[in-house]
């Protein structure tokens, strides 16, 4: 995996530099979930968006919703896409979950890793609405055990102010936990244009996400409709950047 800088990209960055070092201030999350099989641990998949590279270009399905590619670079204000992303580029409010899945292999317990961005259209004035959607409720994260495209879990950022865990079931949401900064940071959000590394960790009905490598839910399902499915990425009302997609199983 190549080399990531992170500028400005922190959770809470307590300088106004555009290129810092981290200072992440949260509120750990107690984990006591069981651990996986120790040493078992298998690289299913790993794609880092190469626009040159075309090889998993067509393992890679949509749900219809927005418009995906694999790009590099286009503004050079935002670090980051230099050796490309997959960038979804429409906030039509329409194309709510809007998911690129990967359509084989499937994973059933295992970790699913990216980084991505949440970005918005300021190129157009926003309106009172916009605005508040883009504070309260848009957002980029990851799909696991995947059945459809109306069955499905989500992991994603929500809005400036937080992130949610949920699931699809029959085409209609479920949240599960909706934590907002305040449980997990002192002080900080969300922001668009930052680069966040977010993680599932799923084994069992065991689920565990991470934003920059700190612990923001762990959640027990006991009715867990899904053991086994696809994995992606998706959005929510925004556009978004993704640099990498890497799963391994257990």
């Amino acid at each position: 995996m190549k080399k990531i800088l992170y500028c400005a990209t922190a959770l809470l960055v307590l300088t106004t530099s555009a290129c810092t070092t981290e200072r992440i201030i949260e509120k750990r999350v107690e984990v006591q979930t069981p651990a996986p099989p120790q040493n078992s641990s298998a690289a299913i998949f790993f794609d880092e968006f190469d626009p040159d590279n075309s090889a998993l270009r067509n393992v890679w399905k949509s749900n219809g919703k927005a418009h995906w590619v694999w790009q590099r670079q286009t503004d050079s204000s935002l670090p980051g896409c230099e050796n490309g992303c997959l960038k979804q580029n429409s906030e039509d409010i329409r194309a709510l979950n809007a998911i690129m899945y990967v359509a084989t292999p499937q994973m059933s317990n295992g970790t699913i890793k990216t980084k991505a961005r949440i970005k918005y259209d300021m190129s157009v004035a926003p309106t009172k609405t916009e605005l508040e959607n883009l504070r309260k409720f848009v957002g980029t994260g990851i799909i696991f055990r995947m059945v459809d495209e109306n069955n499905y879990y989500m992991f994603r950022l929500a809005g400036e102010a937080g992130c949610v865990l949920g699931k699809m079931v029959n085409n209609k949401w479920i949240d599960l936990k909706n934590p907002r900064r305040l449980d997990f940071l002192e002080g900080g959000r969300i922001r668009p244009n930052n680069w966040y590394r977010l993680k599932v960790k799923v084994y069992d009905n065991n689920i565990e996400c991470f934003i920059n490598d700190s612990p923001v839910i762990q959640y027990r399902d006991r009715d867990a409709p899904y053991t086994v499915g696809r994995f992606g990425l998706c959005t929510f009302k925004c556009f978004a950047d993704f640099e990498f997609l890497e799963v391994t199983e257990y």
